[in-house]
């Protein structure tokens, strides 16, 4: 019976095995899950700082692009006045000749 007795041991001893082994299989996976989820952290954090310097970015454009409408349309202006100056002076020479042909047509 000692034999049996013996056999019986190593068969309860063969019992806890299976479990262990599911235990350490669980635990690999549970090892594997945190890697996994730190690589996810990871990831989440390095795209938080991308997507603050994206903001950055976005920011720095918009206020180049409000001082570029400000300098864009006080430039207008200024050659729009220019424009009617032009003109001005334009209409002044034509009336001038005018004045210089009626004057010279009526001298004759």
């Amino acid at each position: 019976m000692d034999a049996q007795g013996d056999a019986g041991a190593q068969g309860g001893s063969q019992g806890p095995r299976p479990s262990n082994k599911r235990l350490q299989q669980t635990q690999a996976q549970v090892d594997e899950v945190v890697g996994i989820m730190k690589v996810n952290v990871e990831k989440v954090l390095e795209r938080d700082q991308k997507l603050s310097q994206l903001d950055d970015r976005a920011d720095a454009l918009q206020e180049g692009a409000s001082q570029f409408e400000k300098s864009a349309a006080t430039l207008k202006r200024k050659y729009w006045w220019k424009n009617i100056k032009m003109m001005i002076i334009m209409c002044a020479i034509v009336v001038i000749l005018i004045i210089i042909i009626v004057l010279w047509a009526g001298g004759k």
